[in-house]
């Protein structure tokens, strides 16, 4: 039996760069809505797709 613990590998860093779907925007897609089969649609909060407050609180408006 060793006194050495051993420690998990560290995680390894995940980043993605999510720009807006919006046609000809080039901003930070911050807003994403999952569409099924896997995908996902991120938009700017200018270009905010109309359904993506459906089924969620809205911070702007305190609505449910």
């Amino acid at each position: 039996m060793s006194d050495e613990r051993t420690n998990p590998p560290p995680a390894v860093p995940v980043h993605f760069d999510h720009y807006c779907d919006y046609p000809g925007c080039v901003k930070w897609g911050a807003f994403g809505k999952e569409r099924g089969h896997g995908i996902t649609e991120w938009r700017c909060a200018e270009h905010l797709a109309p359904d993506y407050w459906d089924g969620r609180s809205n911070p702007r408006n305190g609505t449910n």
